[in-house]
């Protein structure tokens, strides 16, 4: 802002130059930049390149449509602000005539300004803006994931499953004809083609959906079809035994295990380079597949021992029946409730 003012100052105070200059104050080339309004406010000037005028070639315009059509552009002051999980104080609001930075909380003096990308999982952050969050890890919020090794963690970070690996472990062997068709079945009634694992959902309900369907008879497919609706995905018996082998066969598609992981970011923490963001992102995707097996195999394991304890409580209440009263015991009875 000061910039700006200095600029306009300095205008003034030659009065030989601002007589050459009249003519291009008339019409000013349009930038790409953001103006300080009376207000104080940070408004977007319209889009289009420093000092084009309406002769240039039809290659630069189509470039120019292009540029609008993608809608990107640099934000000054909205774009130096950095953002971290958590953190923000400040956020962007898109108005129709300007952009808007409002503090969302007091803000002390000296105090780093944040902004917020919406808190995405490390593996967007690095995707789109080339950074992720590191985060200390506080073990005490899931008592039995206390990673000593490495202690550092994105609350959002989540591990991607593909719907034809969950195809290719569940149906395994059908000819491809059948699984277009299955597939495009599934779609159509509202499936999702790639399951999240996170901390919200570790047994990831939408996937054992997926594999619910896979096992239902043409009939039952066919009544959700006529119904419009997915089945529900019930953590239960053989349903978890197979999103087990699916999780299982995830976690072998890396080429390194968690603790090689763990190993490289203790070498390379200090530099905070591509290797270290990479293998991080990669640590909590299998971070994330280990604690989804152990609750998948501890909700499997009650259910077991739940159906040994009804089995048991059946065979033990299996007595003899109770033998019937003689003719003769009977009228015995019945003289003792008259007396």
């Amino acid at each position: 802002v000061e910039d700006w003012q200095d600029d306009n100052a300095s205008d003034e105070s030659r009065p030989e130059e601002q007589e050459e200059n009249d003519e291009d104050e008339e019409n000013p080339p349009q930038l790409i930049a953001a103006q300080p309004s009376q207000q104080g406010d940070v408004e977007a000037a319209p889009n289009g390149p420093v000092g084009l005028d309406e002769d240039e070639d039809e290659d630069e315009d189509e470039e120019d449509e292009d540029e609008e059509r993608d809608g990107v552009s640099m934000v000054p002051m909205a774009d130096i602000l950095n953002a971290r999980y958590g953190c923000n104080n400040a956020k962007l609001f898109y108005e129709k005539e300007h952009l808007r930075m409002v503090a969302v909380r007091d803000i002390n003096a000296g105090e780093q300004i944040w902004n917020t990308y919406g808190d995405p999982p490390n593996a967007d952050l690095l995707r789109r803006y080339g950074y992720i969050d590191v985060i200390p890890f506080y073990a005490q919020a899931q008592s039995h994931e206390i990673y000593e090794s490495f202690p550092y963690e994105n609350p959002s970070d989540e591990v991607e499953i593909r719907a034809d690996l969950v195809f290719d472990v569940c149906a395994p062997g059908t000819p491809e004809s059948e699984k277009t068709e299955k597939i495009e079945v599934w779609l159509n009634l509202g499936g999702d083609d790639t399951f999240v694992i996170d901390r919200k959902d570790g047994t990831c309900k939408l996937m054992l959906g997926m594999i619910r369907y896979l096992s239902m008879t043409p009939q039952e497919v066919e009544e959700a079809i006529e119904k419009d609706k997915l089945p529900k995905g019930k953590p239960t018996g053989d349903t978890l035994k197979l999103a087990l082998q699916v999780l299982r066969t995830r976690l072998v598609q890396y080429t390194t295990t968690l603790e090689e992981d763990e190993i490289i970011l203790k070498a390379t923490a200090q530099h905070n380079g591509r290797m270290f963001s990479a293998v991080f992102v990669r640590l909590w995707e299998k971070r994330l597949l280990r604690g989804a097996l152990r609750k998948m195999e501890e909700i499997l394991q009650l259910e077991e021992e739940e159906t040994v304890h009804r089995s048991n409580t059946l065979t033990s209440g299996r007595g003899k029946r109770p033998r019937e009263e003689t003719s003769q015991e009977h009228k015995a009875s019945k003289k003792r409730t008259r007396r």
